[in-house]
């Protein structure tokens, strides 16, 4: 599907005028009249941060599109580095994101997705990939392989300002491996609880120390299994990246990679489990989900002489699942759990791109920095779905096999998503203390919905404004209050009772902060109070069968997130979050207004840290963490779960030589046993992960 005539001239124009402004704000900088005119100096390439080599992170440059200091950020973004994912051993983007404030990951279950919330609102959709969207829809399978990622950046909050159609809560941006200015070669082997095995590979040549024409092979094979029965997980990851040397003025880097994964999904028990096994599977053995995954993409930059940079970035992804497994129904129950088999067979093609031009001015008084640009995504979403219902199993008498089915109905519909954005985003310094940020954006966006069992052909066009405004004060090199407000949008592709797409969901937000620093920037962190309000929640109609927007959802809540390096031998990251709001303000149905959102703690929070013994890293170390999650509540319908709070105790100790390194790390130290969340239908009940050994071995040249 492609936009229509008018908006395509429409969207040639906003890009002729987003080139147009190189050389008349150029212009603009000549005339303002300067004491001594210096020839310009770039510096570029080798001098920027590296979030992969570095515990703390003091900028996010693939979601604010520019080397800004997080300090001066009036936003709240949290940056997950390469050395903190290494410390934790953190095995999956949803257990990385377990050390972040505000965030509640891993909620449904050890299901072989990443699932994650964001100050309340589910956010798991709202994964993007060096800075683009991989998928817009809701029914997201995918899990990321976390070996292949430099740093993992998760803002908080709207953010439709920068990215166009997005849910509320924030997103979580994953950012890839690439190629660095020296060479090495790692290898590393794990063993573990559950015949845990993985091997990772990455290989980097740097021909001339720089990353200029250097490349890149990271690789990854695991294959573990479950403490539920007959629940196993396998995956291999393959990437490869290059960065062209195409002199001063450029850069170009090119990455592919493929994913494979076969799993069986924990679906989890019913909630009447008493006298049975925590680890009893009711499903059926040997009937996986198989998930495969290529990506393509590159980066292009180019510096011109006048200060300005012009950057583009574009990937394809292209992806399938496929299974016929075998679930518990809805209401299901010991001991006779009713079943289904579930066949689904998705297909997404998904094409993002991204330019924009940015600078940084000096006034003297007035620093100014102008990021200016337009993005744009296709994707072609085809989701095959019958569900059968079958025999029971029975738990008192656990005998396998299907035995009996009656065939449901089939669906497949084909959702086309396209929408191109045309952003601007100002940010302000006066005298070194004022920070002020004002930020537009205006999007078109289509959705089409083809039903190709029953004939049918629905799409919606939409536009709409998103914005977002700020002030901070930097009262000194150690803090900087500020105060934000910003909007959001979301297309859906639901149907109305007319047979029409609904409208948009919309979000706002409004947070007061204070960011801080310290130990020579060694120290990042953030305390933050938030109201945030999803408007025009799609709910379904019983009666009709169609779907309404009458919902409204509010949370308000604090966060407190630290990470430090506090010496060349101790880092240490904290985090708090308090969310006493979190409710259905509006709703279709009466009785779920002024409920909690489901799997939303009041409290949570951790502490993590590791302690080399000697400044170079090199010799014994150890490190331990704490996570907390207070009580929380799952309910759908008649189904409701009270969920205990709980808390988990991790250690580690490792010793590194010169070119080798092995660690041991326990898991739930005290073997603890907790609800670890639900199934979205809060029908079944997911137990969190008893205590578990991981043996990792490396080399390094």
């Amino acid at each position: 599907m492609e936009f229509p005539l008018r908006k395509q001239r429409m969207l040639l124009g906003i890009t002729g005028l987003v080139s147009a402004a190189t050389p008349a704000l150029t212009w603009a900088q000549a005339a303002t009249p300067a004491a001594t005119e210096l020839a310009p100096v770039q510096v570029q390439g080798e001098g920027t941060e590296n979030n992969e080599q570095n515990y703390t992170a003091r900028t996010a440059p693939g979601v604010l599109r520019s080397n800004a200091p997080l300090f001066e950020t009036a936003q709240s973004i949290s940056v997950v580095t390469a050395k903190q994912i290494e410390e934790k051993q953190a095995e999956s983007v949803s257990e990385a994101l377990q050390g972040v404030a505000g965030v509640t990951a891993g909620s449904y279950g050890r299901r072989g997705w990443d699932d994650f919330m964001i100050r309340g609102q589910i956010s798991s959709a709202q994964t993007f990939v060096d800075g683009l969207r991989v998928q817009t829809s809701t029914n997201v399978l995918r899990a990321e392989d976390i070996f292949g990622l430099s740093s993992i950046e998760v803002v908080k909050g709207p953010t439709s300002v920068g990215f166009g159609l997005a849910l509320p809560g924030g997103l979580v941006n994953l950012t890839t491996k690439r190629p660095e200015a020296e060479t090495f070669y790692r290898a590393g082997f794990s063993y573990g609880s559950y015949a845990q095995r993985d091997g990772t590979f990455d290989m980097n040549y740097a021909p001339n120390n720089s990353s200029k024409g250097a490349v890149r092979v990271v690789a990854h094979v695991s294959d573990q299994n479950d403490p539920t029965d007959y629940v196993y997980f396998k995956s291999q990851y393959l990437a490869a990246s290059y960065n062209f040397d195409l002199g001063a003025d450029n850069d170009l880097s090119v990455i592919a990679s493929y994913q494979h994964r076969n799993y069986i999904r924990n679906q989890g028990i019913p909630p009447n489990y008493e006298g049975y096994s925590r680890n009893i599977f009711v499903g059926e053995p040997d009937r996986p989900y198989v998930v495969d995954v290529y990506r393509l993409g590159y980066n292009y930059t180019h510096y011109f002489d006048n200060d300005w940079q012009f950057k583009q970035n574009f990937t394809l992804t292209k992806g399938r699942s496929w299974t016929d497994s075998v679930f518990a129904a809805a209401n299901a129950s010991f001991p006779r759990v009713a079943r289904q088999i579930n066949y689904q067979d998705k297909r997404d093609l998904n094409l993002a791109m991204d330019n924009y031009l940015q600078r940084n001015f000096d006034f003297g008084r007035v620093k100014y920095e102008v990021v200016t640009g337009v993005d744009m995504m296709r994707e072609r979403s085809d989701y095959y779905q019958r569900i059968d219902n079958v025999n029971a199993f029975n738990a008192d008498d656990p005998v396998y096999g299907i035995t009996s089915i009656k065939t449901g109905k089939p669906s497949r519909n084909v959702t086309y998503t396209e929408y191109a954005g045309l952003y601007l985003r100002n940010t302000i310094k006066v005298d070194d203390r004022w920070i002020i940020g004002l930020s537009g954006r205006h999007d078109w966006t289509r959705v089409e919905v083809q039903d190709r069992i029953n004939g049918g052909d629905n799409d919606n066009h939409n536009t709409a404004f998103t914005g977002s405004a700020s002030v901070m004060y930097r009262i000194d090199d150690n803090f900087a209050p500020y105060v934000s407000y910003s909007t959001s949008f979301m297309p859906v592709s639901d149907l109305g009772a007319n047979g029409s797409l609904l409208k948009p969901e919309t979000g706002k937000q409004t947070e007061v902060g204070v960011k801080f620093q310290g130990f020579d920037e060694r120290l990042q962190g953030y305390v933050a109070a938030y109201d945030l309000k999803r408007q025009n929640v799609t709910e379904a109609d019983a009666t009709t069968g169609y779907s309404v927007q009458t919902g409204e959802q509010t949370t308000k809540g604090f966060e407190a997130e630290a990470t430090a390096s506090l010496t060349r031998q101790w880092n240490v990251s904290v985090n708090y979050s308090y969310i006493p709001y979190a409710k259905t303000t509006e709703s279709l149905t009466a009785s779920a207004i002024g409920l909690r959102i489901n799997h939303v703690p009041k409290h949570s929070g951790g502490i993590y840290t590791q302690y080399y013994f000697q400044p170079d890293k090199l010799g014994w170390n150890m490190g331990a963490g704490v996570q907390f999650m207070g009580e929380r509540t799952a309910q759908r319908g008649t189904a409701h779960v009270d969920m205990p709070k709980y808390t988990l105790v991790d250690v580690n100790v490792g010793y590194e030589a010169e070119n080798w390194g092995v660690k041991l790390g326990v898991k739930n130290l005290f073997n603890k046993e907790y609800i670890q969340g639900t199934t979205p239908n809060a029908q079944l009940i997911n137990f969190g992960s008893p205590r578990t050994v991981l043996l990792s071995a490396n080399i390094k040249f």
